[in-house]
């Protein structure tokens, strides 16, 4: 595998993957994310047009997770924990923040929930191995699509030495039938497939295996590890390639639409419907009883 190390300013080169790119400059590089692929999933100028990027604490708590899960001797070289430290207003954390920076200090309840989930995740026998298997954390694929010609972009969590790849999730309940809600709300599964094919654009070979770590971001931080059915991920492939397909189309057309002009009629939901007729049936059965 073609793996070769960031280096500032030297131009990225695709198909390869890098080693140690910064988080902004991968962000900032002109080619298709799975995220893009989203925006455009919603209409072109979603995509074009997007609201400016912002650094909000949870992205800072992400990208703390990430590292205390995968690299947690580096985590705590990184981080100052502040475990007394109740909010972000308290004296010490301002002293910390003018030292270390604000997104280098964790609070309290910051460190119980960051160390919490890493704490369950390396309890799970499974996933530590997992975790802790050689490889690269955080590395970034460049990859031409053979069909459009496009450059697209992906970042794995880790990807190990033997190409499996592992994605961290968190999330509200780690159960299958409520994870399973959650692949399909977020696209996970569109993510699945986008990722293997940007793979084998680079490498010339499939995933040997795409792990989604589902984890709960409260206590008691439950944990489970999830491998996507075919049928999902071709219903993601396919997703996948009709956004990228309109993608390269404006590109080449440098034309953005949103949505079209027509009138539409619309309709509430269908389970509102249902609840609706329901309640009237239940109406009528109250007055025939009475």
């Amino acid at each position: 595998m073609n793996v070769v190390e960031y280096k500032k300013d030297e131009k990225i080169i695709s198909p390869c993957y890098v080693a140690n790119m910064p988080s902004d400059i991968y962000h900032a590089h002109d080619s298709i994310s799975n995220s893009g692929l989203k925006l455009v999933n919603r209409s072109p100028a979603h995509f074009k047009f997007p609201p400016e990027r912002v650094e909000t604490r949870n992205k800072i708590l992400g990208s703390a997770l990430h590292m205390a899960c995968l690299e947690p001797d580096l985590f705590y070289k990184t981080y100052t924990l502040l475990r007394n430290a109740k909010d972000r207003v308290c004296a010490e954390y301002k002293d910390a923040k003018k030292i270390h920076g604000e997104e280098f200090v964790l609070v309290s309840s910051e460190c119980t929930k960051i160390e919490g989930i890493m704490n369950s995740l390396h309890s799970n026998f499974e996933i530590r191995n997992l975790l802790e298997q050689p490889g690269h954390n955080e590395l970034s694929g460049f990859a031409k699509d053979p069909e459009t010609g496009v450059i697209c972009r992906h970042r794995f969590d880790k990807l190990t030495s033997s190409a499996i790849a592992v994605d961290l999730k968190t999330t509200v309940d780690a159960r299958k039938h409520a994870f399973s809600r959650a692949i399909f709300n977020y696209g996970y599964h569109v993510q699945n497939a986008f990722y293997n094919d940007q793979h084998k654009w680079i490498t010339g070979a499939d995933l040997e295996g795409f792990f989604f770590v589902a984890v709960e971001s409260e206590s008691p931080f439950a944990c489970k590890m999830y491998e996507l059915d075919l049928d999902s991920f071709e219903a993601g492939r396919d997703s996948y390639r009709k956004n990228l397909n309109i993608y390269a189309y404006c590109k080449e057309q440098n034309e953005w639409p949103a949505y079209d002009s027509a009138l539409d009629e619309i309709r509430i939901p269908r389970w509102a419907l249902d609840e609706h007729e329901k309640n009237i049936i239940d109406n009528m059965t109250f007055t025939e009883d009475n």
